[in-house]
Order: structure tokens, then sequence, then C-alpha cells
């Protein structure tokens, strides 16, 4: 039989297989393409997955509402979740100046304590008033001017200090807290971290400025003090750590101080969120020295090239009580000054009393001279009349004017 005979009748044989077997990949291709679609259209949107765990993410990162919480202490926490309901990657920026700025502005949130880092201030004319442009010293600034009221007299205030004047750590603070992050400060502020402990607390975005440097090498060198350091667990982290008493081309260290690690390290990270580390592949050898040189152990800078973990991980009940265990463990105690400075204050402090009963007594009798003083009757012309001569005056220096004129009269 010739070979073009068999070849004809086996594909004969096979041709409607051949068209079957074509037409039944050609229909899986399109089911495939119809289930990937359907899922695209289902799955979840980053928006609506970080608006349903929102309220929760501010309750946990926020200790139920009763400390501040800043703007990426609340993305760590509703993070795991989005990336979970969406299978995507949730950009820290977007969650934090689109999505948490939307919702709190659709769900009426004005009573959250929630914590943005300022970009900009207000300046106001004459009273030297500065404002963070920050959520949270917006809010307080309008508050105080919506409560203010134009006082209806005067008084001179009680002048009883509360606290005798010091100028640096001497008989004032035990410590300094350097903080790698500056969005804390209204959390440690409300718990009254610096007053309990008696330490002062620094703050900078990422690398310490040669200014701080300048500060910690005199004060904690001359007052023999501790410098403690808190930071992310990464290699930025280490390297503030290992940077902020060395000397370096912009800064010449003059003293020896005392730096403590409060952290983070490995063992302070069980349990918190990591995020992948952003160290490019041909810089591993370079990392790990840098990391063995700034104080990082082996088993850290194997984590730390694929891992980082920030202290915006822990919620703010968590890093209040971590960096408390922190201090307590290194003994950070209130001060009690020395027997000459006690004698002082004593001293000082009965002189104001005696002071302060001489000028509620004088106080009263002002009050009186003052109401005899009359007011002229064309007061507002003549406010109007001293601003116009001199445009940077304000209306009340104007009124101060009128008045010492007034009583220069009224004794003649």
């Amino acid at each position: 039989m010739k070979a073009e005979v068999i070849i004809g009748a086996v594909e004969g044989v096979t041709k409607k297989w051949a068209t079957q077997r074509k037409r039944e990949e050609r229909d899986a291709r399109v089911r495939e393409r119809r289930q990937d679609a359907w899922e695209k259209q289902s799955k979840t949107s980053i928006k609506d997955a970080a608006y349903e765990v929102m309220e929760r993410a501010y309750l946990h990162a926020s200790d139920s509402g009763t400390l501040p919480a800043n703007a990426r202490q609340i993305m760590y926490s509703a993070r795991p979740y989005v990336q979970e309901a969406t299978g995507k990657k949730l950009s820290d920026q977007y969650f934090i100046q689109t999505l948490l700025v939307d919702y709190m502005k659709d769900h009426d949130c004005d009573n959250w304590d929630v914590v943005f880092d300022a970009r900009g201030h207000f300046y106001e004319p004459h009273t030297d008033l500065e404002v963070p442009l920050g959520t949270l010293d917006v809010r307080r600034h309008l508050a105080d001017v919506w409560s203010h009221t134009p006082p209806s007299g005067f008084h001179v205030g009680d002048i009883i200090e509360r606290h005798f004047p010091t100028v640096g750590p001497r008989n004032r603070y035990g410590a300094i807290l350097f903080i790698e992050k500056e969005g804390f400060g209204p959390l440690f502020k409300a718990v009254r971290l610096a007053e309990r402990y008696d330490i002062a607390i620094m703050s900078t975005k990422g690398q310490s400025v040669t200014a701080s440097r300048l500060l910690v090498d005199r004060l904690c060198a001359e007052y023999n003090i501790p410098l403690l350091v808190l930071h992310d667990f990464d290699k930025s982290g280490f390297s503030i750590f290992g940077t902020i008493s060395r000397s370096n081309r912009r800064y010449e260290f003059e003293n020896k101080i005392e730096v403590i690690d409060l952290g983070l390290r490995l063992e302070d990270v069980d349990g918190l969120e990591k995020e992948a580390a952003f160290i490019p592949r041909g810089s591993f050898v370079a990392a790990r020295k840098n990391l063995k040189k700034n104080g990082a152990t082996p088993e850290e800078i194997e984590f730390l090239l694929k891992w980082r973990v920030e202290l915006n991980a822990f919620p703010s009940r968590a890093l209040v009580s971590f960096v408390e265990a922190k201090l307590d463990a290194l003994g950070i105690q209130k001060i009690n000054p020395e027997q000459n400075y006690l004698d002082a204050a004593f001293r000082r402090m009965a002189a104001q009393r005696y002071l302060q009963k001489a000028l509620d007594d004088a106080e009263e009798n002002a009050r009186q001279r003052s109401s005899d003083l009359d007011i002229p009757e064309d007061l507002r012309a003549k406010v109007q009349e001293k601003i116009d001569s001199n445009p940077t005056m304000t209306w009340d220096d104007a009124v101060g004017r009128i008045v010492r004129s007034a009583m220069r009269h009224s004794d003649e």
C-alpha cells in the first residue's frame, strides 16, 4: 500500500477528532477569560476595603480612641486586611493622604484624634502666634478661636511660679530621648511621658541633623546624661543609631557620650507587621557591611536584608508601654535636685506669695482709679486717626496711647 494512501486514511479518521479538540481548547480559553473577567469585577476595591476596616483600624491604633494616633499607625492597622481583601499592594501615601482623609470627611470623624505631619505654618500678625498646619494643631487653634471672649476687665494674674527657673538638664531632666519620627509628639504629650520620667524628647525626620548632634554632644557630656535612641527596625534605623554620636564631615564630636539603643531590635518586633526591605540586590554586600558597622547582629542582618518593621506598626498604647518598659529597665527616675536648689526655690516661692498679696491690693486700687477715668466720646475717631498715621500700628496700641494721654491730663 502506498504511503500517501495510508496517510490519507489516518487523516480521514482523525480529522474530526482534531476539529473537536481545537473546539474544546477554544471553549476552555473562552471560559477562562470569562472567569478572569468575573473575578476581576467581583474583587473588592482598595477604597471599599479601606472604608470597611477604617474605623476598626483607628480604634485599634488609638486604644479605642483614648490616645492620639498618627496616620501611619492607622495605615499599619488597616493594611493587612486591605491587601488580603483586594490582592493588591496598598500605597502608604494613597492611604494617608487620600483614603483616610476622604473617609474622615465622609463620616464626620471630627472627634478622631488623628495626627498628620505638619506641612506648613500659619502666622498671626502682632501676636507672634504660629500654628503648625497639622490636623491636631489646626483643630486646637480653631477651638481656641471659637471659645475666646473679649475680657471685660483685667487681672494681673498669679505671679506664683509652678516651676523654679532652670535651663538645660541640671535639676530638670536626666536623659534625652531621640526619636527618628516626628509624628509621636502628641501621643507622648497625651501620656505626659517626658514629665513622668523627667526626660527631654527630641525628634527628627530620619537622620539626625547637625544641630541635634551639637545639642547632644554638649548637653550629654556636660551633665553626664545618656542619649536614648528609638528607631525603626531597618537599615536606616540602624544608621540613625550608629551615626547620632559619630563624627562625620558635617559635624565633629568633641565629647564621648553614652548612647543607649532602645530599639527596635529583633527581639522587639515579634508580632508586629513587617514589610519588604528596600535594598537592591546589587547592594547586599554594602548593606551587610553598613548594618554590622552600626551594631546589627548577624541574625538581625539576615532579617533586615529582606524585611523592615516601623515604629508605626505599634498601636499607640502598645508603643507607650514598650517605651515605658525600656525606661523602667534602665532605671530612668524623677529628679530630686541639689539641696541649694531646694533652699533657693523655698525662698523664691515664699517671696512670690508675699508679692502676690501686695499686687492684689494694688489691683483693686487701680481698678477703682480706672473707673474714674472718662472714656473719650470720640474714641473710635481718635483710634482711626492714629492707625491712619501709622499703618503698622494695631488698634489696641492706639488705645493704649490714648489712655496714657488721658491719664496725664487727669493727673494735672
